[in-house]
Formats: structure tokens, sequence, C-alpha cells
């Protein structure tokens, strides 16, 4: 029993939220029971799943990648879930062997089980104690019934074992109930798993036969053996295992926290103030009598129960304004919290707070958490719960959460206080792009943050004048995409594997997507691309599109990247500017990178060369590049593919930036191929304009051609920016470390 336990009575919130059923094979009858863990993972007996599949009970075989159907019983035991199977402890005896049926205890027998999905918002994690001998639990059938509860004690504990005993009345834990949560009602938390009971002989009963005796695992045994399997879901959750403390913290920890606490809150009566306030905010419950905890038990709930910490820091900051001494103690103990899991960086009503606002922004501008932090923070590669330009409400609690574990910004900060948290400086620029009464909202909830915090008000105040310069700017040009295909020699006919970066203004480069993992088509190669280029900014995006030498020919720009419920194709060279590249020939020069900067820096006074069946095959190509044209950057191919495929690479070796040809030429008289509707053909594309100017001109060529008939032009475009970086270049580079390192 804790100070944060007390005066509970017998109807507080129990295990229920958090258990699972575990349905038959054939979902018509519950195999046994599990709990909610973590973001998607559940755990369970290893046992339960061997009864789900219709195998010996103990039987050690891991059966592998299963998928098995779950209900939450808060919810509904007839609404199912999939959840597959991630990792497997069988049941075995102590000397690490099979064990047979019949057998009365044994170890192991644990499994954790994934869900396909994210759960139901009405399920959540339980809060874990250790299991002590003495203590009151109470376990539910797997079903979840109201009446099917069973109350026990934990009558011996030892080895990580605890024998639980029932009187003869209400229900007894038997079949359906093994891997459930055993609760605690008076501390309010779970402290074990069932694991099985001890059954009286199949004889005449007799006064020396064992009743109502089950036994369970312990939580700091089932955390053993979880990390010993490598097999704990969440890191987090590494706190909530066994150790010497009540709440799951280690001493260390805590002894760093009990010197703060000592000065911030040495007076009992102090203390007892903000620890009721802090328990009101936790939803724990405390006593009314005006006792306090001590400063050890405090320490042990902050280091760990989740957003314990900095709600305590919100409750202090005030009383330590205008007290340098508490404020300095204050920092220390907030600088312990940044070491611990269970923290996190918002207190209880900071984060409500902002999670509300943040989600009905999402409603009405998808893309708005998505900008701001693109902008907010430009030097890190953004987490993946952001990389998609569209958010939906349900998604802002996960970013949200992956937001609070970054550090700060790297600008220098007065006076040695604390940098500007990377979520402060999101919320500020969401707040910028916002305006009107929810700007003034989130900026008030930023100030009193960052106030808590000790960051100066000077280093909120730069950020916020970043953001409100950010959010006048003018209509980009355009975001630009930089995208790898690539194919191994075992990859299927018309499957690439392909990496995406985005372009940040100073030219440096972040990794949007990595689909090297599998060859995809060029349908899902066009969502990936889609996904990292959609924007809601006025400018057309640049997607510069890396090819191996023999995938010149590719029709990328053709590849839709519509989703199945749009109406309106996608191809992508009509609503991007889509270029090829082909840095690897360029290789096979010693000196095809300076030709590329110079024929680059020339490309708006040189004029176009026309490479047809005239310039003398491959050698006067050559001969054309190294003399009259040798500062050429712009060269339009016409003749047949087998015409074509000889003279493209020495164009693209001899570091020749722009080059335009038309993959329906079949070798006939490519000027005759008029445009879409009878406009002028690909050969006024070429001169018609500016130079910079001819992606948009050869976007609008492909956009208006969307109905013209067959034969009419299919143009391909080479565009060697010599300013972009190359994939290459990309993957050496470690872009967290900011423009000096980037690429």
């Amino acid at each position: 029993m804790t100070w944060f336990a007390t005066a509970l009575d017998e109807t507080a919130a129990d295990a229920r939220g958090g258990l699972v059923r575990v349905l038959s094979k054939d979902g018509t009858a519950t195999a046994g029971a599990g709990v909610y863990l973590a973001g998607r993972s559940l755990l369970t007996c290893a046992h339960v799943v061997n009864s789900a599949l219709g195998l010996r009970v103990l039987n050690p075989g891991d059966p592998g990648n299963v998928v098995l159907d779950v209900a939450f019983p808060v919810l509904s035991a007839a609404h199912t879930w999939l959840a597959r199977l991630t990792a497997w402890i069988p049941p075995r005896s102590k000397r690490q062997r099979a064990i047979t049926d019949g057998t009365l205890r044994w170890d192991g027998d644990l499994a954790v089980l994934e869900l396909e999905g994210d759960p139901p918002t009405q399920v959540g994690p339980l809060r874990w104690l250790e299991m002590e001998m003495g203590q009151q639990v109470r376990a539910w059938y797997g079903g979840g019934q109201a009446f099917s509860y069973a109350d026990v004690r934990v009558a011996s504990y030892g080895d990580g074992v605890g024998y639980l005993d029932g009187q003869l009345s209400g229900a007894a834990i038997g079949e359906g109930y093994s891997g459930g949560p055993l609760w605690s009602v008076a501390d309010r938390a779970a402290v074990g798993l069932v694991m099985g009971r001890i059954d009286a002989p199949d004889t005449a009963f007799a006064a020396q036969h064992t009743v109502r005796r089950s036994w369970g695992r312990s939580w700091q045994s089932v955390m053993a053996e979880l990390r010993r399997a490598g097999a704990v879901p969440e890191p987090h959750l590494a706190a909530l295992g066994a150790g010497p403390a009540a709440f799951g913290v280690d001493e260390s920890v805590r002894d760093m926290l009990v010197g703060p606490l000592h000065i911030l809150l040495g007076d009992p009566a102090a203390r007892a103030a903000h620890a009721g306030a802090l328990a009101v905010q936790l939803g724990l419950r405390a006593p009314v009598d005006g006792s306090a905890p001590s400063v050890e038990e405090l320490a042990q709930l902050l280091g760990g129960t989740e957003r314990a910490l900095p709600t305590l820091a919100e409750s202090l900051s005030p009383t330590v304004a205008d007290d340098p001494r508490g404020r300095v103690e204050l920092d220390r103990l907030l600088a312990v919290g940044r070491v611990t899991d269970a923290a996190r960086l918002l207190s209880v009503a900071e984060h409500r707070v902002l999670l509300a606002k943040l989600e009905h922004l999402a409603v009405s501008d998808p893309g708005l958490l998505h900008r701001a932090a693109n902008a907010a923070l430009p030097y890190l590669d953004l987490p993946r719960s952001l990389q998609t330009t569209r958010l939906s409400p349900s998604a802002v609690p996960g970013v949200l959460r992956e937001l609070e574990t970054w550090h700060g910004d790297g600008s220098p900060v007065p006076e040695e206080t604390p940098r500007l948290p990377a979520l402060l400086r999101v919320v500020e620029y969401v707040a910028a792009e916002t305006g009107g009464l929810a700007c003034q909202a989130l900026q008030e909830w930023g100030r009193r943050v960052s106030t808590r915090l000790g960051v100066h008000a000077s280093a909120l105040h730069e950020r916020r004048a970043d953001a409100e310069r950010w959010s006048r700017r003018t209509a980009p040009a355009g975001s630009r995409i930089l995208v790898e295909l690539d194919q191994y020699a075992k990859d299927p006919a018309g499957h690439y594997r392909c990496s995406v970066w985005r372009v940040r203004p100073d030219g440096s480069a972040a990794r949007a997507v990595t689909g090297t993992e599998r060859p995809r088509t060029g349908k899902e190669i066009a969502h990936l691309i889609r996904d990292a280029a959609d924007s809601t900014d006025d400018g057309v995006a640049m997607v510069a599109v890396s090819v191996p030498p023999d995938a010149l020919e590719l029709p990328v720009d053709e590849w839709d990247g519509a989703g199945a419920d749009e109406v309106i194709p996608a191809p992508l060279g009509e609503d991007f500017h889509l270029v090829l590249r082909c840095p690897k020939l360029r290789t096979r020069s010693r000196t095809g990178d300076a030709d590329l900067k110079r024929r680059w820096r020339a490309r708006a006074q040189s004029p176009p060369l026309v490479a047809d069946h005239t310039v003398g095959g491959r050698a006067g190509l050559i001969g054309l590049l190294k003399t009259t044209h040798r500062d050429g950057a712009r060269v339009y191919l016409q003749g047949s593919p087998e015409h074509r495929g000889e003279l493209l690479p020495i164009c693209l070796v001899m570091g020749v930036p722009i080059v335009l040809w038309d993959r329906e030429d079949r070798g006939g008289r490519a000027e005759h191929h008029s445009g879409p509707d009878g406009g002028p053909p690909l050969t006024a594309v070429v001169a018609e304009g500016p130079v910079d100017e001819l992606p948009e001109r050869l976007r609008h060529f492909r956009a208006r051609g969307t109905a013209y008939s067959a034969g009419a032009a299919r143009p391909s475009l080479v565009w060697e920016d010599a300013g972009l970086p190359l994939p290459d270049e990309l993957r050496l580079a470690d872009p967290s470390r900011g423009t000096e390192q980037a690429i």
C-alpha cells in the first residue's frame, strides 16, 4: 500500500480496460485471456495460443507467424481484431526442457501479439506493480463479463511465482482465465498474469485435497522473461519491470530525484499539497488526512509514472518564479526526467490541451502539422508519423508522442538556459500559420510550457519571429524531390526499388521514403513519390528521378499516382516537373563532372543541338560536343530507338545536362509529330521559351495530351541540375547533424 493508492473503494477502475479475449481458431469459443501492453502489443500465455490453435496446451513448438482473433471486452466480446504472434517463449521446466500435460508448475509460457491496426481508443495500458505476498488480487474470465471476477490472495510468493488461494464463495479461477492480469484492487494496478490452477485428483474428495488454489507469474518475472528473449515490445515498458522501487524506477534515478525534492518540498505541508494535486492529475487517490508522502515515495512515482514529473513541475513552477535557488533545483529535477522514459515532456494538462487543439486543426487543414514541422525542423528527418503530408485527427496522438522525444534545436541560448524543445518550435510554426484566436491560444500555451521548462524568453521570441516570417512567405517555386530507382538481378521485370529525398531550402536533403526493401511496380512508386511531393504550396514540385543506364526509356512520367478512390488520373509528368537523371554514365569520363558544371552554367547562352541522322552517328556527335558545341547544354535527339540508344549515352557521359527525346519516335520525321490537340510539335517546346522554363512547358505538353491519339509524342527529359545532390552523396550524409555536414 502506498500513499498514492490509499482510500480506494471497491468500485475503482479495474483491469478490464486492458483485458483481452483470445478466441479459438474457429472464433466460437474463448481460448483464454490476455492483456494490452502499449502501442499495438498484447501479452498472453503461450499455452493460450496453443489452445486457440487447437494444439496440445503445453506444446513448446513455436507456431510461427500465426494470426489470431482477439477481442476487447471493454467494448464487445463479439467484435474481433487480428493480432499476429511476434514473440514466443515456450513453456519449459527449470532445466529448460519440454513439460508434459499434468505438470503443476513451469517457467516461460509467454507470447507477445501485435495488432494489425491501432487499438480502439477505449483500450488503455494498465499500471503495473510488483507482486508481493499477502496482496488481494482479482482475475477475470477472458470474456470479461462483470460477474466472472475471481478474488484470490497471494498466499505464497517466491521464485517469480505467486500461489493464489480463493475462498469457497464466488467464482474460482478456471479455464479461460489464463493470460489475464492479476489486479490488485487496493493498489489499482496489475501485479502479474494468471498461469494455471492446482486441481484435486480425480478421486473422491477428501479433506487433504487442495481446493481453489491457482498460480500466477509475477510482473517482475514476466519482465525478466521478456528481456531475456529480447521481446519487450515498447522501450518504455522496461521502466515498468522488476526493481526495488514500488513504481519500477531504478534506484540511481530515484536517488537523483530525491535531492532536488528535499529542497523544493522539504516542508511536509507543501509536499502534501503538491502531491495531492499531482494525484488528482494522474487519476490516483490520495489521503485527505493532511499526511504527506515521503520524499522517497514521491521520487518513485516521478521516475516510474508517465507525465508525473512534468505535472509536478507545472505545479511547482509558479512557486520558484522569484526564487533563483528553487529554479535551479527544478531544472535539476527536469534534467533527471530527461533520462527516464516515463517522464515525457508535457504535463497531463499540457498534453490534453495541445492534443485537443491539434486534432481540431487536423480536421480543417490536414497538411498543417506536416508543413509546420518541415519548416520548423529543416535539418532533421521527420519522424515516420509525419512523413505523410496529410494527417487525420486520429494520427495526431502518435505524432505528438514522437515529437515529445526530440531534443531542442541547436541555436544558441542565453545564460546557459535550456534549449527550446522541438515540439514547442513546431507549435510556434503551427500558430503562425493558423492566425487569429487559435494562434494566440497556441502561443500562450507555448509561453506557459517554456516558462515551466526554464527556457529563456528571448529564445522563444526568436523562434516565434522565425515562424511569423515563414508564415508571410510568398508562394515558392515548388519543392524539389529526388528519387533513385534501382533494380536487382532477381527482381521481376518492370519492378524497381526506390528511395526518395526532399531537398531543403538550403540545398541539403532529408530522406522521405525508403522503398528499397522490395521491388515495386510503377504505380506503387508513383504513390510514394506523390506522397513525398504533395503539398499545399502553390508551386509545382520538381521530381528528379535517377535511373540506371538501361532504364532511360522508362515511361516514369506516365506512372499514375492516383489513389483507388480518385476519379481523375494523376500521371507524374502532368502534376510535377518530372525529369530523369543518370549520374552513373557520367562516371565513365574523367572530366564528366567538370563538363556538366561548365555546360550547366552556359545553358541560357548556348543553342540547342538537334541530333538526328545527319550528325554522323556516335563519332560525329562526339566531334560536335568537343568543338562547336563544347559548351552546349541542350541536345534534342531524333531518330529510331537504336539511334537514340547509340547517342544518348554519349550526351550523358560528356556532361550534357539537358537531353530531350520522343519515346514514340520510330525513325520517321519526328519534327512532324504534332503536340496535343494539333498544337505545336515537340521540337517547338524546346525553342519557344527560356531554358529554365522547359520542365514547365513540357508538363503543359504532357497534360494537354491526356486524350490525344496513339502515335503522338511521348517525351522524356534528362535534366541534370548541377546544384542538386546525387543519391550516392545523400546516402553518405547524416542530415541530423545540420547544414555543415548535410548534403
